[in-house]
């Protein structure tokens, strides 16, 4: 038998529960630690015993700590808190355990609880298959002690080891005793001189099969055995048996010598029976651990793929909830509710949402927090919630229904199995999948119900997200509550009226209780109030019946039902100085509504404190308040903010402890304890000395940000070692990130432009100063370092948009550096300088200002670039058909809408894409557009749906707008924003609320075919819509009735309509070819169709100023036209070589943007029709070419076919084989001057070089163009050739400066990274300067375009574990 390891001892007991003896009535709670992590607790109904939520395993190392908390928490106001902690002695349970063998150890140890004696008692027992084989192995012992005599004095000791065997079948459930008896079995046989051979090879048997079932076991996961049961059981028996007919058998042929016995038949069909059981056992182990081991498989997958759906922690906890004897009737009636069998009808509905509301303060969120615990401790729990307006995270409405997702997964195995299928089955469903496609719709599919109902909890869903987010939440929780009986829903809130209004529309299907109107509220404060009281009272020394019958009626009273009036008038009582005079400001304070009250209470609470520091109250508070919109700060952090000296702070917090606490989930951020303090401190009730001016707030947040950044910010900040990891691979990056840069400095690099776009007045010198200091190079660089080790580069660009225009050159040009090199700053921390630095042009401030800090970069010796350049032509990234285009309304950004499903966001001045693409839709994208303020953006795709996006985030928002049977070909928002307008393959029109996504009326109906495009007018009164009939319809906005009759004059489908920007005139695009104008008011056609495009037209739209009209059209081209006449302004715009869809003008009218089926979208100057920026790329033309040899005697040609043939020219005879290796047409031929080589450039992007006099090939092709070589040629010295391609480029290549081997240099990969040999980060190449890199010619033409020559120099380069050598030391 092997000694009594550490790992022999794990799992040996495990905590069954605790019992706490306390000899008086004290309201505590038990917190359970084991090994340094709380251990969650329910309580048995109301006994002093609380229970693991799972079995915990127990072993000598294992530390366990029982902690007692007396006092209660209401609103998250704490009274009389004490803690009691007691640490138990496992090592001695584990001992009396193992000398007893009794199924349960008691260990008890005495405490005191509020100066009051109290017991612990802790609860060990083993586990219960110790029990279950607990007979097999004392059968097993009896065995062994008959046989005693003939074993020597080895007997006792293996008797011992049998009982250790039962001691350690807790190493695992099922096994380990067998296990064990096995080894001591087998170690006694080997003693036995008398065990003949055949005996020795069944004990052999025995111990091959035991470490194989031991590494078995130990490798399959403990929730998954039940498989295993059956072998286990054999093994068992095995066990016994073997031990039974050895010990017989030795003493059979004891007085036999060794080697001489003679087995009899009897023996010999025995050992080979048991022998046959252990091959069989064996197999059953195999066969078993193959099915568990893909069970853990699957198991672990499902949790990675649950883990999608991001989760956040927002459970409830148990002294948040109400105070025992408190609601009690409210509880009960809610909990019966709530696990009612359900009818199981589908005749009647069942209302199984049930909606708590009440006034601040009333006690919503106690109740939710009492009614999540009763409900898991009957197991009926299924999700929880818990929103706070001063949580990014908890009032994060994208967060709701992910969570509720996760939790119910977790809590429920057939849903967890389907919705992790579903997350397998398409890898594009995440978080915002959550609503219809992980919730509602997979509940529905579900086969199998839980056996009893299963309760989500949403707490305070007024704190969370908008009117729209919130009814979004709504709808899609009765959806699902209506479509399983099974589940049910709890929701609390205030009444606001949005929230009435979404519950409204569901009369039937949800239950509503206002707090207001419990009649048994008044007994529970007034119980509350007297608890409160006597607690005090005893606490401070006071009269038993302090203060006395009449003022804790008029307390009360005064509080109007709400508890937090109670809770914070009892913390000024407790800890006040004289309660008397407390309790006496309090109640004398003016009347009013119950609110006023509590405002009233808040002003005497904050007065008694502060005395005549009221300044550094406002600073605090100020502070604490404005950054709690997105996360609470610690101490440090406030004070650092806030310019105050810490001590002061945390003085200020001890002292309001009845508005504040310090949340130790955030790492001691500072919150409120209730919102109605944030109300209170900015709102009209507060006296003007304490009001909080948020806008004056902001402001001095924001400059104290700028200051600390300036301050604390520095290169490689985190002390990275190599330039060749990404950030990803630092598997310290977070540790590093919290131990260099403090709290505050991390939230000021986040936040410190959401503080100063509150700003409107620019006139203040220190704001200035602080934004000209922090905004210079080579700070801004400090920053996005630390945005980058932080993993936040992608808001880089948006924190930088919102910086007063009064610094828009160096803003910009730091504007222009993040997105150009977000790839590689994202990726990887030190290639903000290296490639950053590396590739940035030459004429900007950052590198003016950042040339002279920084040494041994790669230097671009040919192709650098010297400005950032004009905007480009081209934006791409779709891999389908660009099919719709939009501005946002202030021309920074563009929206693009594809046959790829998804939508993509552009940056106006660079073109680079912003942000990951937006991805919801199932069918490719027919429609994109901005809201009015350009907050928003919609879609509208052939999947029917209509999604609305975050336009600063890309978070989808709310569920898809459905009620469409066909697909959406065009959706638009009415000028105030407050409409939706969508037109749809179905011939029917839909208007929609842009808050709440509600439909609004019915559709409008009238036209006979698919609509093909709707428009609002600009007063937003009317409709117009364009259809597949032929026709142009328009519609009262306001009441859907259609406006006259139909326009016609168009001979085939309309493709798109729209307003002029006065309203006066409506003009229409038609597949007839034509534009027609209409009058608006009249309908009546005016002027001639304007005609010019050679094929359908597909999109037409007027210029902001009315002026012109542009169309885009299937004949690839847009053209532009004079509004007041008709008549065609300039040349078509060409450019494109697919189908034009869409076309948009910027907001300001300079811009033209147009998005064709050939995936791209080209921008254009509207004054001139020039595409702006680089040269366009595409051209197809086809270049047949044929040459003479320079003495005239032969003839080459070039062909569609990709060869090259050599003629005779006197008589026309082809002269040898084709000269073939091209694999696309060939576009130009020609001859070297001494005739003695070919040269030839095809469409497959490459030239190849011939032996004029054989045929063959010499060198290598010259590759790395991405267009097609139309045209070469040599130089009359034959020294170079010159060569032109489709990208509208000139090239220059010298074959005697390339050896015959040519090689393209570096090779970027996808993502634009040059790796190393060792597969470790070189550098990062912009888009375009990846080509050049690859070409081998040594002059383009023109040396600044998109296919320019690129040279890098790296001789000094710095890179790798160097990397910090690109600092000069006195910079």
């Amino acid at each position: 038998m092997s000694s009594n390891t550490e790992d022999e001892d794990k799992g040996v007991l495990y905590l069954h529960h605790v019992t706490v003896g306390v000899p008086i009535k004290t309201e505590y709670c038990v917190k359970l630690n084991v090994d340094g992590s709380d251990v969650q607790l329910t309580r048995s109904g109301q006994t002093p015993v609380w229970k693991p939520f799972r079995g915990i395993e127990i072993s000598e190392p294992t530390k366990v700590t029982v902690t007692l908390k007396a006092g209660h928490s209401v609103a998250s106001i704490s009274f009389r808190k004490e803690e009691s902690v007691v640490d138990i002695d496992v090592q001695d349970a584990i001992q009396q355990f193992l000398s007893s063998m009794e199924p349960e150890i008691l260990v008890s140890v005495s405490t005191t609880l509020q100066e009051n004696p109290a017991l612990v008692i802790v609860s060990f027992r083993s586990q219960p298959t110790t029990e279950a084989v607990r007979s097999t192995l004392e059968s097993l012992q009896e065995v062994m002690t008959e046989f005693r005599h003939i074993m020597g004095d080895s007997t006792q000791q293996h008797l011992t080891v049998i009982r250790h065997g039962v001691a350690f079948s807790g190493l695992d459930v099922r096994s380990k005793a067998a296990f064990s008896v096995l080894s001591g079995t087998f170690e006694l046989l080997k003693q036995q001189k008398q065990c003949d051979q055949m005996v020795s090879g069944l004990v052999r048997q025995l111990k091959h099969v035991l470490p194989f079932a031991e590494k078995a076991l130990k490798e399959t996961v403990e929730d998954n055995m039940d498989i295993l049961q059956k072998a286990i059981g054999r093994l068992y028996v095995l066990t016994l048996d073997v031990s039974e007919f050895s010990c017989d058998y030795i003493k059979r042929n004891r007085f036999k010598r060794l080697g001489k016995s003679i087995i009899s038949t009897r023996d010999q069909d025995k050992i080979n029976e048991l022998a046959g059981g252990f091959n069989e056992v064996t197999m059953d182990f195999d066969r078993a651990i193959n099915v568990e081991m893909l069970k853990a498989v699957r198991g672990m997958e499902e949790k990675m793929l649950l883990d999608k759906l991001q989760p956040v922690q927002s459970g409830y906890m148990l002294d948040r909830g109400c105070m025992e004897g408190t609601r009690v009737s409210l509880l009960d009636e809610i909990i019966e509710w709530a696990m009612r069998p359900s009818t199981g009808s589908t005749q009647s509905i069942d209302a199984n949402v049930y909606w708590l509301y009440g006034i601040p303060g009333i006690g919503k969120t106690a109740i939710a927090h009492s009614i999540c615990a009763r409900l898991h401790r009957e197991g009926r729990l299924g999700g929880t919630f818990f929103c706070r307006r001063d949580d990014p995270d908890l009032s994060n409405p994208r967060s709701v229904l992910p969570t509720l997702v996760f939790n119910l997964a977790e809590t429920w195995g057939p849903y967890r199995k389907v919705v992790a299928d579903k997350l397998r089955k398409d890898s594009k469903l995440a978080r915002h999948s959550a609503d219809d496609q992980l919730f509602s719709h997979l509940l529905a599919t579900l086969q199998n119900n839980p056996p009893h109902s299963l309760v989500l909890v949403i707490d305070a869903l007024d704190e969370c997200g908008d009117s729209l987010s919130r009814s979004s939440i709504i709808g899609t929780l009765i959806a699902a509550s209506s479509k399983v009986n099974w589940l049910r829903i709890i929701v609390t809130s205030r009444q606001d009226s949005d929230i009435e209004s979404s519950f409204g529309r569901f009369d039937g299907y949800y239950l509503a209780n206002d707090l207001a109107n419990d009649d048994r509220s008044h007994d529970d404060i007034y119980f509350y109030t007297q608890s409160k009281l006597s607690t005090i009272a005893q606490r401070r020394g006071l009269a038993k019946d302090w203060p006395g019958k009449k003022k804790l009626e008029e307390i009360v009273e005064r509080s109007g039902g709400l508890f937090i009036f109670v809770g914070t008038l009892s913390w000024l009582l407790e800890r006040g100085l004289n309660p008397d005079r407390y309790l006496t400001q309090a109640l004398s304070a003016g009347s009013g509504s119950a609110l006023g009250r509590l405002h009233n209470l808040y002003t005497t609470a904050i007065q008694s404190q502060i005395d005549e520091d009221k300044e550094e109250f406002r600073s605090a508070m100020g502070t604490i308040i404005v950054v709690g919109q997105y996360r609470p700060l610690s101490d440090e952090a406030v004070a650092q903010l806030s310019g105050l000296p810490t001590n002061i702070v945390i003085t200020l917090v001890d002292k309001l402890g009845s508005l504040l606490y310090r949340d130790r989930t955030t790492r001691g951020g500072i919150r409120v304890r209730h919102l109605s303090v944030i109300d209170f401190l900015t709102g009209s009730d507060v006296p003007e000395d304490l009001k909080v001016d948020t806008k004056q707030a902001h402001r001095a947040v924001g400059v104290a940000c700028l200051k600390v950044m300036a301050l604390d910010l520095r290169f490689n900040i985190c002390g990275i070692e190599s330039s060749s990891l990404a950030n990803r691979d630092i598997v310290d990056l977070q540790s590093r990130v919290d131990k260099n840069m403090s709290d505050g400095l991390q939230y000021s690099c986040l936040h410190w432009s959401d503080h100063l776009s509150h700003v409107q007045e620019l006139e203040d010198e220190e704001l200035m100063a602080a934004l000209d200091t922090f905004t210079k190079v080579p700070r801004l660089l400090y920053w996005m370092e630390a945005l980058s080790v932080m993993g936040k580069v992608g808001i880089g660009d948006s924190v930088l948009r919102r910086i007063p225009v009064r610094l828009k050159e160096r803003i910009e040009d730091a504007l222009k550096f993040i997105l150009t090199f977000q790839e590689a700053i994202k990726t990887s921390a030190p290639h903000t300088y290296i490639s950053g630095l590396g590739f940035v042009p030459t004429d900007t401030d950052v590198w003016r200002h950042s040339s002279g800090l920084f040494r041994n970069l790669l230097v671009v010796e040919k192709g650098r670039k010297t400005s950032w350049g004009s905007q480009p032509s081209t934006l791409r990234g779709h891999t389908g058909a660009v099919l719709s285009v939009a501005y946002s309304p202030d021309g920074h950004r563009i929206i693009s809408g594809s046959g790829d499903t998804t939508i993509r966001l552009w940056d106006v001045e660079t073109g680079a894409a912003i942000g990951e693409p937006l991805e919801g839709h199932t069918n490719r994208i027919s429609s994109v557009a901005y809201s009015p303020d350009g907050r928003r953006i919609i879609s509208g795709s052939d999947d029917n749906t209509i999604r609305m996006w975050d336009a600063e985030t890309g978070a989808a928002i709310g569920k898809p707008l459905e009620g469409h049977t066909n697909r959406i070909s065009s959706v638009a928002y009415s000028p105030d924003g407050r409409r939706i307008i969508s037109g749809s393959e179905d011939k029917t029109i839909r208007m929609w609320d842009a808050e709440t996504g509600a439909a609004v009326g019915e559709p409008l109906e009238g036209h006979t075919d698919w609509i093909s495009s709707v428009a609002y007018s600009p007063d937003g009164s009317r409709i117009i819509s364009g259809s597949d009939d032929n026709t142009i319809r328009m519609w009262d906005a306001e009441t859907g009735a259609a406006i006259g009759k139909p326009l016609e004059g168009h001979t085939c489908w309309i493709s798109s309509v729209a307003y002029s920007p006065d309203g006066r005139h409506i003009i229409s695009g038609s597949y007839d070819g034509t534009i027609r104008m209409w009058d608006a008011e009249t309908g009546a056609a005016v002027g001639e169709p304007l005609e010019g495009h050679t094929d359908q037209i597909c999109s037409v739209t007027y210029s902001p100023d009315g002026r012109q009209i542009i169309s885009g059209s299937y004949d690839g081209t847009i053209r532009m036209w004079d509004a007041e006449n008709g008549a065609a302004v300039g040349q078509p715009l060409e450019g494109h070589t697919g189908l034009i869809c869409s076309v948009a003008y910027s907001p300001d009218g300079r811009c033209i943007i147009s998005g064709s089926y050939d995936d791209i979208i080209h921008m254009w100057d509207a004054e001139t029709g020039d595409a702006i920026g680089e040269p366009l790329e595409g051209h197809t033309d086809w270049i047949s070419s044929v040459a003479y040899s320079p003495d005239g005697r032969c003839i080459i040609s070039g062909s569609y076919d990709g060869i090259i043939h050599m003629w005779d020219a006197e008589t026309g005879d082809a002269i040898g084989e084709p000269l073939e290796g091209h694999t696309g047409l060939i576009c130009s031929v020609a001859y070297s001057p001494d005739g003695r080589r070919i040269i030839s450039g095809s469409d497959d992007k490459t030239i190849r070089m011939w032996d004029a006099q054989t045929g063959a090939a010499v060198r290598e092709p010259l590759e790395g163009y991405t267009t097609d070589i139309s045209d070469v040629s040599y130089s009359p010295d034959g020294h170079h050739i010159v060569y032109g391609s489709d990208d509208d480029t000139t090239r220059i290549w010298c074959p005697a400066q390339y050896p015959a081997n040519v090689t393209t240099g570096f090779h970027p990969d996808s993502n634009g990274w040059v790796r190393h040999p060792a597969g470790g980060l070189l550098f990062w190449v912009p888009d375009d300067y990846r080509n050049g890199l690859s070409c081998p010619a040594i002059l383009t033409i023109p040396t600044t375009g998109y296919h320019r020559v690129v040279r890098l120099n790296l001789e000094g380069f710095s890179y790798g574990s160097s990397w910090t050598d690109i600092k000069k030391p006195d910079a």
